[in-house]
Parts: structure tokens; C-alpha cells; sequence
């Protein structure tokens, strides 16, 4: 049985790596590129999880976009990063907290297809290199020390949105278990659906939340079930972040 919980709609972790330097041997560097998938097979370590990012595209810096910046708690020293498809170029960096800081690592790019290891600050930043970019799945795997995440969606000029934007977000292997989501939306009407799907279970739609203001869900899902929670934004103006904490099964 799926038993969705309350949601509701209103309007009223930082992770630091401290830096070590040595003169007697030298410092390991804090990204590695990892090669496609096509050419090499990358055994994640046991107990691993990844964070599946699927059908989004990421704004032009140049005109006022950010970047999708994402939070995990990981008892992982590094991040494996991959990119599935799209167009355009991304990079993806090493950030401590849900804003902008000083202490955010470098960004190196990361290509359709390729992938990167990122030293663990606390999570990650996907933005376009230039030009506005799209990529079919984002995969961030890591050995979660919770399958708590934290994410800011990407600010949008005016008129990206027209004709909707949209971004699907789960964590990987699913399972039982509650589902919790608080967020706050900077502005205009996000739309939130929070999704079960799985083999042998009935793909049902568990909780829409919209609006401006705080963003909230409940739900609980069963075995064999994997969340999938879509954002979703529609409208001629620009688009503000949203950030949401999720507890994810």
C-alpha cells in the first residue's frame, strides 16, 4: 500500500574538508577525470548510493542564471560525477554550503558521456560553462553517511521558463520507508510531484505541492518503490531558486 502524507503549500550541513599543506610530500589533487563509461567499468564502493538528476537544462551565467548546486552527507572522501547526453558545456564543482563561499572548490568540466571524481566539500555545483547547456542524467554516487540531500534549483532569465522547465530527481537504490520534503520557493509558482515507481508496483503520482512560500511533503512509500520527485516551472518571467531538504527512503 502507498500511503501519501500531508502536503502543504504557504506563503508565510555544511561539510568542510580543512585544508592541509605539507612540504615533505606532495598534496593529492582534489578532482580526477574518470574515463567514459565506454572505455573503463568503475566498481562503486560497497553501500554506495547515487543521486540520479534526469531532463534539466542550466541557464547562461552571462544573463543571470546559477547553477543546480546539490548537498549530500557522505562518508565518502570523494564524489564520482557522470554525464549522461545533452548538449553544451558543464562543469561541476566542489561547494561546502547551499550559497556561494570561499570555500567551493575549482570546477572542472565535465563532458557528455565522461565523468570526474571531486573531493568532498559537502556536495556539488552543475553549471554551463557558456552558453545555456541540457544534460539527460547527472549521476552523483557517494557512500551516504544519511540519504538526506539538500537541494537549490537553478535561478532562470526571463523567458527560459516559457515553455516549462523541468528537472526529475531520485536516489538510488530506493527502498521503504518515509519520504519528507521541506523547502521555500524565492518566487513565482513551483510545481513539485513526488512520484513511486518500480517493478511490480503501480507508478503513482503520491503528492503535488505548489506555490510560492514554503513547500512541504509527506508520503511513505513501499518496498520495491523508488521516489522520484519532479520539479517543475512554467511562465514568461524569471525564475527564482527553489531549496529543498529531503529525506529521501
Amino acid at each position: 500500500m502507498l500511503v501519501a502524507g500531508a502536503c502543504s503549500t504557504g506563503d508565510g550541513g555544511s561539510f568542510v574538508t580543512p585544508e592541509t599543506t605539507s612540504t615533505s610530500a606532495a598534496v593529492a589533487p582534489s578532482t580526477t577525470i574518470v574515463p567514459p563509461p565506454s572505455t573503463t567499468t568503475t566498481v562503486a564502493p560497497a553501500g554506495s548510493v547515487t543521486l540520479r538528476v534526469s531532463g534539466f537544462s542550466l541557464p547562461d551565467a552571462r544573463a543571470g542564471g546559477t547553477g543546480l548546486r546539490m548537498l549530500v552527507r557522505s562518508s565518502s572522501e570523494r564524489l564520482t560525477v557522470r554525464r549522461r547526453g545533452g548538449g553544451g558545456a558543464v562543469s561541476v564543482c566542489p561547494i561546502a554550503s547551499a550559497s556561494p563561499s570561499p570555500r567551493d572548490g575549482e570546477c572542472v568540466d565535465l563532458p557528455a558521456g565522461g565523468g570526474v571524481e571531486l573531493g568532498f566539500l559537502g556536495g556539488l555545483e552543475a553549471r554551463a560553462t557558456s552558453v545555456p547547456a541540457t544534460v539527460e542524467e547527472l549521476l552523483v554516487t557517494y557512500v551516504p553517511a544519511t540519504r538526506h540531500t539538500t537541494v537549490v534549483t537553478p535561478a532562470r532569465p526571463a523567458g527560459v521558463c516559457a515553455a516549462a522547465c523541468e528537472t526529475t530527481f531520485a536516489l538510488v537504490p530506493g527502498g521503504a520507508g518515509a519520504f519528507v520534503l521541506d523547502g521555500r520557493a524565492g518566487g513565482g509558482r513551483p510545481r513539485l510531484v513526488l512520484t513511486a515507481v518500480g517493478a511490480g508496483v503501480s507508478n503513482r503520482a503520491l503528492a503535488t505541492v505548489e506555490g510560492g512560500g514554503s513547500l512541504s511533503i509527506r508520503a511513505t512509500l513501499e518496498a520495491g518503490s523508488e521516489a522520484r520527485l519532479l520539479h517543475h516551472e512554467q511562465g514568461p518571467g524569471p525564475v527564482a531558486p527553489v531549496t529543498a531538504e529531503i529525506l529521501w527512503p
